[in-house]
């Protein structure tokens, strides 16, 4: 990997890592850092998160202007520079006031850079092929990187002393200042930006490019089914061992580590994309069904089912994540990329504000009636994705993907060395 630090490819994937390390670092060990040294309640963090993740559906869209009107490579250092001193900015934090002040701030800036990426990539990047093989390989990377930094984070959370929590958010401002200075590196002769054929502007996407961003929100809903759904259904609706739910999340993990590239693949064309989307809700429907099952058996076979969900789910993810990447960069102009990618993210944004909310209110509220109605949904979402796709033109031919270690240039190399 050192030696191909110097390629916009290397650096890209280097500066994931970093800033993903970061985030570990801070997602393990921040509500711990707010409640036992800060001393806030549940409710302040929780009253904080949310408001921050409405302030930041704002932000999401003003990186993507940004990201079109000054390059995305000096858009995403900046952005990486401000999460860096707002995360730094942690550890000087005392009350209630100053954590929302700086929790804003680094969220605003957190939610404003995927989009940014995404435009990054599909600059550094010669072929559709090309740019979502690259963002296979940051995702795994990131996978790999939060689940070190959450590892890392547990020195902290074993000495349990404020000063090792404030060690631990400036050393999190600091990776990510390191993710800032790889993406400086990059170079601002870009093949992807060189070939960018002039679009007119318009103040929104295309009316088939909203409709896709409203059903990728619904296949969304994934992240909340794993990060909120579970836990509380494995605890409530289920008679397995708590330890259980460390198990789930570690298997979702290892499974997007190994599966995300080769589903990636497979996303060649748009069309490609299009049927993985179909392929993606069904399989996030069928997670649903094994979620109901594991609330209606007894002795060890709700372990069962519920590692079957999480497969499953898993699968749902990673075919959603390789036909979301290539369908929201092919149907965006070039010229107008950083405004599409953040209209397109707004979808996640905005599951992050609402998943958990109807997630709990709804869909565990309701038991076997909710997962069957998140199924409906599922299904709805890839079928409809594919019917749009259908007719929908992408910007530009996409290209058959190399075999791994094969690409152009040097991208193979980097997913090799991983």
């Amino acid at each position: 990997m050192v030696s191909r630090l110097g390629t916009p490819q290397g650096r890209v994937v280097c500066a994931a890592f970093a800033s993903s390390l970061g985030t570990g670092l801070f997602m393990a060990s921040s509500i711990a850092y707010f409640t036992r040294q800060v001393h806030l309640t549940a409710g302040q963090v929780g009253i904080s998160l949310t408001v921050a993740g409405a302030v930041a559906l704002v932000t999401t869209l003003a990186g993507g202007e940004l990201a079109d009107r000054f390059g995305p490579r000096r858009t995403l250092v900046a952005l990486l520079a401000w999460r860096a001193v707002a995360y730094g900015g942690y550890a000087l934090a005392s009350n209630y006031p100053q954590v929302m002040l700086v929790m804003l701030a680094a969220t605003a800036a957190d939610r404003a850079s995927p989009a940014v990426q995404q435009s990054l990539v599909g600059s550094v990047a010669a072929s559709e092929a090309e740019r979502t093989r690259l963002l296979a390989v940051t995702n795994v990377v990131r996978n790999v990187a939060l689940s070190l930094g959450a590892v890392l984070a547990g020195i902290a959370l074993a000495i349990n002393t404020r000063i090792a929590y404030q060690v631990l958010m400036v050393l999190t401002g600091t990776v990510i200042a390191l993710a800032a200075i790889l993406v400086a590196g990059v170079s601002a002769d870009l093949p992807g930006r060189a070939r960018s054929k002039v679009e007119p502007v318009r103040s929104l996407p295309d009316r088939r490019y909203l409709v896709l961003t409203a059903l990728n929100f619904l296949l969304l809903f994934d992240d909340s089914l794993l990060l909120v759904a579970m836990p509380v259904w494995v605890l409530d609706r289920t008679n397995a061992p708590p330890v259980t739910i460390s198990v789930l999340f570690a298997l979702n993990t290892v499974l997007v580590v190994l599966f995300q590239m080769p589903v990636s693949r497979r996303a060649a064309s748009v069309r490609d994309a299009g049927r993985l989307q179909v392929l993606a809700g069904a399989a996030l429907a069928a997670s649903c069904g094994c979620f109901t099952m594991s609330g209606l058996v007894r002795g060890w076979q709700p372990v069962g089912w519920l590692l079957l969900a999480i497969v499953v789910l898993t699968f749902g993810e990673v075919m959603n994540n390789a036909g979301g990447w290539l369908l929201s960069l092919s149907l965006a102009p070039p010229s107008q990329r950083g405004r599409y990618l953040a209209v397109f993210n707004l979808g996640l944004a905005a599951e992050r504000v609402a998943g958990p909310i109807l997630v709990t209110d709804v869909l565990l509220r309701w038991s076997d009636v909710g997962w069957a109605a998140s199924a409906g949904a599922f299904v709805f979402a890839g079928l409809m994705s594919e019917r749009v796709v259908t007719r929908a033109q992408p910007v530009t031919p996409a290209a058959r993907p190399s075999p791994v270690g094969k690409a152009p240039g040097h991208l193979g190399d980097v997913s090799a060395e991983q």
